[in-house]
């Protein structure tokens, strides 16, 4: 007795070929959906590991809660005594790379940022001298516009920054 491989008729041939398309368009949707939409976790909660007080701005480095790992708490230039805490942050371009948690204002307990993030200089020394990172607007002047340090505009200074000397 012989057996005969049997060829799938044309119309059972592209029904399978449109559902491999459409699974693998599905498959290729998933993964750039899931890179549009990561978390890069502006906001949490983090630790300074340093109490430096309300006068010097402080990071830790190597923030293991921070996917960027960077924890930072800035100088609070703002006059108004908001018990914002350190919280993640992470380098930036502009302010839309800034979105981020922010304080739920039902729970008292909550130290997370209230106002929201901006694109910004933290440091004009060490580690982080003059990169843009995104900082929590309830530390910054009321109305002030962030702008880039002096020591960070090259143009100010020979072609070189506070971070290149």
């Amino acid at each position: 007795m012989s057996l005969k491989l049997r060829i799938p008729s044309r119309r059972l041939w592209m029904a399978l070929v449109r559902v491999s398309l459409l699974g693998a368009s599905l498959l290729a949707l998933a993964v750039f959906g899931s890179m549009a939409c990561e978390d890069n976790g502006i906001g949490r909660p983090c630790d300074i590991l340093v109490d430096a007080g309300q006068s010097q701005a402080v990071y830790n480095p190597q923030a293991l809660e921070c996917p960027s790992r960077i924890c930072l708490q800035p100088v609070n230039e703002n006059t108004a005594n908001i018990p914002t805490g350190p919280y993640c942050s992470a380098t930036c371009s502009s302010d839309s790379d800034c979105s981020g948690q922010t304080k739920d204002m039902s729970d008292n307990n909550d130290h997370r940022c209230q106002k929201g993030y901006a694109c910004g200089v933290a440091f004009v020394v060490g580690a982080l001298c003059c990169q843009k990172l995104c900082l929590c607007k309830d530390f910054l002047l009321v109305g002030a516009a962030l702008t880039t340090p002096t020591a960070c505009d090259p143009t100010l200074n020979n072609g070189k920054t506070a971070c290149d000397q």
